[in-house]
């Protein structure tokens, strides 16, 4: 469990680049694929679970991307979904994050975080745009996404350059439109 938390942490705060093409649907993703991603750490997949938690938080009202609770939460889910691969991680999901207390304030918030917030911490920020992503789609009902390629996901960051006091979550679901 520690060495989950510490590579949640390691890409949460480490310089990454957000990988466009694995876009999944939240509402329609399986235990059986959560768990049959390739890893390289043998540790559970976090792209797939920032998106999952962002758009869990948006059905939640909670606007406040919350990483301490990503470890725990992940390895929680995961092993459930070993044990039912045919159902739908997003079950397992919302009846975890019900165990955490939400995040009332933190750096990165849907509702607050502007693109200039964004462009001064990047480094930080790229599991915030993953997480977002999901977050955008769910409040938003948008299928599209900025994580379909990388031209969409170059887009949406070309976007939020141009309007340093633009609302990341307004420049994303008018990028994720197009």
């Amino acid at each position: 469990m520690k060495r989950l938390l510490i590579v949640c942490c390691i890409v949460l705060t480490l310089s990454t680049t957000v990988s466009a093409g694995e876009k999944i649907d939240p509402a329609d993703f399986i235990c059986a694929e959560l768990v049959a991603l390739p890893t390289t750490t043998g540790e559970p997949s976090l792209f797939e679970a920032l998106q999952i938690d962002g758009y869990v938080s948006a059905a939640q009202g909670s606007p406040v991307a919350n990483p301490q609770i990503m470890a725990p939460l992940l390895e929680q889910v995961y092993v459930a979904c070993q044990a039912e691969p045919a159902e739908k991680v997003l079950t397992f999901w919302e009846k975890g994050r019900e165990m955490f207390a939400t995040a009332e304030d933190g750096p990165w918030r849907a509702d607050k975080t502007t693109c200039g917030d964004y462009a001064a911490n990047e480094d930080d920020g790229s599991g915030f745009v993953i997480w977002l992503d999901g977050y955008n789609r769910r409040k938003n009902s948008l299928t599209a996404s900025v994580l379909e390629s990388d031209d969409a996901v170059n887009a949406f960051l070309d976007n939020c350059r141009k309007r340093p006091q633009g609302l990341m979550l307004d420049v994303m679901k008018e990028s994720a439109k197009k």
